[in-house]
């Protein structure tokens, strides 16, 4: 015996079954917000070129993750999409919560608009199916990390009121 786990053929059976329709949603979210990001590029880049270049950079990536996603969902793009759209989303909720962070509108808080909620809870939604779409040991360590940074985030948050 080698000690190496071996693949239980119901859990490669469950994966494989929704794998075909777990990862073409996946990149129908992502391509959909990548647009979004590219449709507002310009005017955030009239307000500031980094904000502009940080809408591009959104827009390409998400865009470009897509068909990456439906040809090659393993380990490694699965959680090159968690993390891609986690940025995203934290940018987009600190953004709202504390103020953008850098540029000419530092420390301004943006307020939520439709287009920004939904577009940001497709992101959220790409994240929860390539959850789904990761394997065992993968899923486990991403929501381990998940919850760690969670809870971390709380902590600070919470310090912050006894300060």
């Amino acid at each position: 015996m080698s000690g190496l786990p071996v693949a239980s053929p119901r859990r490669t059976a469950a994966h494989a079954s929704t794998a075909w329709y777990v990862a073409p949603a996946a990149a129908f979210l992502s391509a959909g917000a990548g647009y979004v990001h590219l449709a507002y590029m310009q005017s955030h880049w009239r307000d500031w070129w980094a904000y502009g270049a940080f809408f591009l950079a959104a827009g390409v990536f998400q865009l470009l993750y897509g068909p990456v996603v439906l040809r090659r969902p393993g380990p490694k793009v699965v959680l090159l999409g968690i993390a891609g759209n986690l940025a995203v989303v934290g940018m987009y909720v600190y953004s709202r919560t504390e103020g953008v962070p850098l540029g000419p509108h530092a420390r301004v808080k943006e307020a939520a608009g439709a287009v920004d909620v939904a577009t940001t809870a497709a992101e959220i939604l790409v994240v929860a199916l390539l959850l789904a779409l990761a394997g065992g040991r993968s899923r486990r360590w991403t929501l381990n990390l998940l919850l760690v940074a969670g809870l971390a985030l709380w902590a600070m948050r919470l310090g912050q009121g006894f300060g």
